[in-house]
């Protein structure tokens, strides 16, 4: 056996498979408190809020510029409202008899995960110097037909975020997509893909006009009574696509699942989980994580290119919905999903428009309808953003209440 072949068998044996019995351990973990590891932030200090916003590209100075943030209705500065899915440190810490009673590690270790949307509820804004405890369950799991080949196994989780005074902060449901990389490669769906684009100077010159053309509401409060249903936003432009985009965002979120390790963090982590860490082609073992910037990797998970992270389309999302509301809205709900993938080389555009208004619960609320349409016009994200807005006469403190 060659070396190549060599490569070849002990990959295959790195991936795992969807079965009954898998799906079953899993499903015994619905319900169930998970202590998670350590959080990626613990409190929300200004450096790590400004940097966040910086790194997902955010330029609003109302989530830069703490001063300015001060000097707003709120009075303090807060962080960008996506910054809650790295914050919270684990209300459990131990494991329970019954989470040990389903066995130790990932029930679908070696089988390929997909972001595929969140469902956000946000209660009180994260301020600074807050800290934040959260309680992490499987909420769901659902076995569905595959757009990328063979049975998908759709994971729910569930995260309750409080403050130090207790205060409930927000309510996050995040969905995960489950493959066997094996089928999805054999599917090759997106394998016939023109992928990376190679853009003209026309086209550049057409992207950078619209990123000059990006509107940020800011300190202009948009009043409830003014909003008109069909009303559409100013497109949000965001690409084209790089792994420097990746970085950014990884910087800003830090270690935010367990696959970013390197040397012995690495060496200690992969001897627990080995397929976490599966070779790459030249034989030695990486993170699986490397599908975000190593195209061989993504290739293997059924892919043409390298792609982004699933909650960056997400901070997209949740930045077209804050930039319009301005500083006196708030954002109180995302629900969204991921259709596809943002692959490196490309570019796209949230587009939006009003699609409800309603007073709900005391509070003057809107709807809008976001989408994230790339170059070649393709949906790669859409969902609903849920805005508290104000009202004439009424302070902005009194949005909450």
């Amino acid at each position: 056996m060659s070396v190549d072949e060599e490569l070849d068998r002990r990959r295959d044996q790195e991936e795992g498979e969807i079965t009954p019995d898998r799906i079953e351990r899993l499903r015994r973990r619905i319900g169930l408190p998970q202590p998670f590891r350590d959080a990626s932030f613990e409190f929300a200090s200004v450096d790590v809020l400004r940097n966040y916003a910086r790194c997902i590209c955010e330029i609003d100075p109302l989530y830069r510029d703490a001063d300015y943030a001060r000097a707003t209705a709120w009075g303090s500065f807060a962080a960008q409202p996506t910054f809650l899915f790295y914050m919270g440190v684990s209300e459990e810490v131990e494991f329970s008899e019954e989470l040990l009673a389903t066995g130790r590690g990932d029930p679908l270790s070696g089988v390929h995960a997909w972001y595929g949307g969140e469902d956000v509820e946000w209660f009180a804004r994260i301020e600074e110097n807050d800290r934040l405890k959260a309680r992490k369950e499987l909420d769901s799991v659902e076995l569905k037909q595959g757009r990328m080949g063979g049975e998908a196994v759709h994971e729910v989780y569930k995260t309750s975020y409080w403050n130090q005074n207790g205060t409930l902060v927000g309510v996050r449901r995040m969905r995960v997509v489950r493959v066997e990389r094996s089928k999805a490669r054999s599917e090759g769906k997106n394998l016939g893909l023109d992928v990376p684009h190679r853009y003209s100077v026309e086209e550049m010159a057409a992207i950078d006009a619209d990123y000059e053309r990006e509107y940020i509401r800011g300190a202009e409060p948009r009043f409830w009574e003014d909003v008109e249903i069909g009303e559409e936003i100013i497109p949000l432009v965001r690409g084209p696509y790089t792994t420097t985009s990746y970085i950014l965002f990884a910087e800003g979120t830090g270690p935010r699942n367990d696959f970013h390790r390197a040397h012995s963090d690495a060496y200690q982590y992969r001897k627990l989980h080995p397929r976490a860490f599966p070779l790459n082609d030249l034989g030695y073992p990486d993170t699986i994580a490397r599908v975000h910037w190593e195209r061989d990797m993504a290739i293997r998970a059924g892919l043409p290119e390298s792609y982004d992270f699933g909650g960056e389309r997400v901070t997209w999302l949740s930045i077209a919905a804050t930039h319009w509301m301005g500083d006196a809205g708030f954002l109180r709900r995302l629900k969204m999903k991921l259709h596809g993938f943002c692959f490196v080389g490309d570019t796209v555009w949230i587009r939006g428009s009003v699609v409800a208004k309603r007073i709900d619960e005391g509070q003057h609320v809107v709807d809008i309808d976001l989408a994230a349409i790339n170059h070649r016009s393709e949906s790669i994200a859409s969902g609903t953003a849920t805005i508290v807005l104000p009202v004439r006469g009424e302070s902005t403190a009194l949005l909450l209440n």
